[in-house]
Formats: C-alpha cells, structure tokens, sequence
C-alpha cells in the first residue's frame, strides 16, 4: 500500500538524529514529498541492484537488509527498527544498492528521494556533516561484525552477537528469528539454538520462545566472548 506521507514528521524525521538541524517547517516540506508505505511480511522493500535513488526511513515494524551468494546462501547486513535509516551511504557515492530491504512484519516507512537530501545539505552543511558521522557509525559496526565472523567458536560468536546486537538497537531485549541469527552470523540454525540453550544455562540470557532473547548478564556474555575468541 503506498501514498504521500503527508502526516509522519512525528514519526519520520523529528526521531532521526540527523534531521534535528531542520525547523519543524523544512521536515514538513521534506515529508511532504516523500513516500509513506506500508508493507506485509515478507514484503520486499528495495531491491539489490536497483538505483540508490532514495533513503529509506523505518516508522515501524523490522526489516532485513541482506543479500545472496552466487550459491543463494543468505547473508543478513543488518536488522533496522522504528527509527533506523537506510541508504544514506549512498549519498555521496550515487551507486546501485548492495542489498534488498524485506520487510520481516508489518513494517511502514518513508522514502525520501536522494535528490532532496542533497538539496538540504547544500542548504544546511551541517546535516551532510552529520550524515558522514552516521557513515562512519555504520561502518565501526559492519567492521565489528566482520570480527565477529572470524571467531570459530560457536559460542563465543553468538555471546559476541548477543552484545553487538544489543549495543545496535540500546536494548537488552532481541527480538529475532534463529534463522535470521544463523544467517547474519553464519552458524547452523541447530548449533544457534543448542548454544543458547547453554547460555541460558549460563545465567546470561533468558528465552521467551523462538524470537525474543532477553539478555540477564553481559559480564557473563563477555567473560565467553573472549575466552572463546
């Protein structure tokens, strides 16, 4: 389902960090040529190889970025939330998207064209400064996931997850799939919930079903972290 958002700037920019430079009159003028959008599960949002031409703005929901081997084997780059941004990468670089965005439930967003923001940041430097700050955030954090994915045991990988993720989202509650774990850190989805099951042991999380992870201990999280890797 798709329409103009003319009525989100509570929910789209004044809650991005990035945006606060603007009056409340030049976010309702960004908004007001966006695209407000709500998607299913299992909607595809962007598709990898399409032109970057816009941010995406999450109002809700979760959605996965990922993308495929030549083989067809998934890698998840990231889990984003109510908040979360996406494609402001490709400001600078005007490149094709490296990855499909799917909606994981009912998830709504905003897309903002490439076109405008970088209106804005002609007239406003300092959001294209911000901007680069937020770049380079994302960046300290895929680097963190690439040594993530160089640790062989499977515990400590998923203790290290566990944290990077909570650090990612500010919370202690993980709300994701053993299969969206097993393809973002790349273990067996049967070796994710077996060492879970010995985290819980551990004291260091608790499990609420199949999705939901509640972290107890992170001193215990990250004594196995780093006895492990």
């Amino acid at each position: 389902m798709e329409h103009h958002c003319n009525c989100c700037n509570r929910l789209c920019t004044s809650r991005i960090p990035l945006f606060q430079p603007l009056s409340i009159e030049e976010q309702k003028t960004l908004i007001s040529r966006a695209l407000h959008l709500d998607y299913r599960k299992g909607d595809v949002i962007l598709h990898e190889n399409d032109p970057a031409e816009k941010i995406m703005i999450i109002r809700y929901g979760k959605i996965k970025i990922n993308h495929y081997s030549l083989e067809g084997k998934e890698y998840v780059l990231d889990i984003l939330t109510e908040g979360d941004i996406y494609g402001e990468q490709n400001i600078f670089g005007g490149k094709d998207l490296e990855a499909n965005a799917i909606a994981l439930e009912e998830s709504g967003v905003c897309l903002i064209s490439l076109s405008d923001i970088q209106d804005l940041i002609l007239k406003k430097p300092e959001i294209g400064i911000k901007m680069l700050k937020v770049v380079g955030e994302k960046l300290s954090l895929a680097n963190e996931l690439t040594q993530l994915l160089s640790i062989n045991d499977a515990k400590a990988r998923i203790a290290g997850f566990l944290l990077f993720r909570s650090s990612r989202i500010k919370g202690e509650t993980i709300e994701l799939t053993r299969d969206d774990i097993a393809a973002y850190i790349n273990i067996r989805r049967e070796t994710i919930s077996r060492k879970l099951g010995e985290l819980r042991a551990d004291g260091a999380i608790e499990l609420k079903g199949n999705k939901v992870i509640l972290i107890q201990n992170k001193d215990v999280l990250r004594s196995i972290f780093e006895n492990g890797s």
